[in-house]
């Protein structure tokens, strides 16, 4: 990754912390910064926007039709 379109940060860590990094990061073959950016993607991807699905509407329509109770009539 370049680091030209990056902006660069500092955390401060407990050196318990700073050692599970340093294990984590050996352990899936990445340096521990891009362990860390990683990792932090994943935390921070629960914030962006999604724009909402064009099919959203159509559970609404379907309940507008009626249930399966209709389908699958005794009797049928």
């Amino acid at each position: 990754m370049a680091l030209a379109r990056k902006k660069a940060t500092t955390i401060a860590l407990d050196p318990e912390d700073d050692r599970l990094l340093s294990h984590a990061a050996r352990k899936r073959g990445v340096s521990r910064a891009e362990f860390s950016r990683q990792h932090l993607a994943l935390v921070l991807e629960q914030y962006r926007r999604h724009p909402k699905p064009r099919s959203a509407g159509i559970v609404r329509t379907l309940t507008e039709r009626g249930d399966e109770h209709e389908l699958f009539r005794a009797g049928r």
